[in-house]
């Protein structure tokens, strides 16, 4: 009636941006303590501990094969593949990478209590892409 389309299509429209979906993840011990954070002065700068830096590297090592569920159709290639749209950006990651608060990265780190996993989009199953991602994650650890 008012000219709009509701799709959670991954890029729609070539000139916009797409859809997204993100994954906030942590981890948390058989106590209730959160097993992210670790020395303020790790390695890394990002306040996190060895486990964290493991489940981290379990995603990226798996991240070729983890697109398939996190981003599964040609439609989702287009929204990873975009130039920049009318907004100025594709808010869509396409390299396997992390990092502090930057929304480049497939994995942005918000705070020392979890990572953002931003690869994925509206076209995914998301029980199968949250198994995945954790399942890869957990082979890092």
């Amino acid at each position: 009636q008012r000219g709009m389309t509701a799709t959670f299509m991954p890029k729609p429209f070539t000139n916009r941006t797409g859809n997204g979906l993100h994954f906030h993840l942590s981890l948390w011990g058989e106590q209730g303590e959160a097993l992210f954070p670790g020395p303020g002065g790790d390695a890394h700068g990002l306040g996190f501990s060895d486990t964290a830096y493991s489940f981290i590297g379990g995603i990226l090592d798996h991240a070729p094969a983890l697109q398939a569920s996190l981003a599964p159709t040609v439609n989702s290639y287009k929204r990873t593949g975009a130039t920049p749209t009318e907004s100025g950006a594709t808010w869509s990651t396409n390299k396997a990478s992390y990092g502090g608060n930057d929304r480049t990265h497939m994995i942005r780190v918000p705070d020392a209590n979890r990572i953002e996993l931003r690869s994925g989009d509206g076209s995914a199953n998301p029980y199968l892409a949250i198994a995945a991602a954790i399942g890869a994650g957990l082979d890092g650890i």
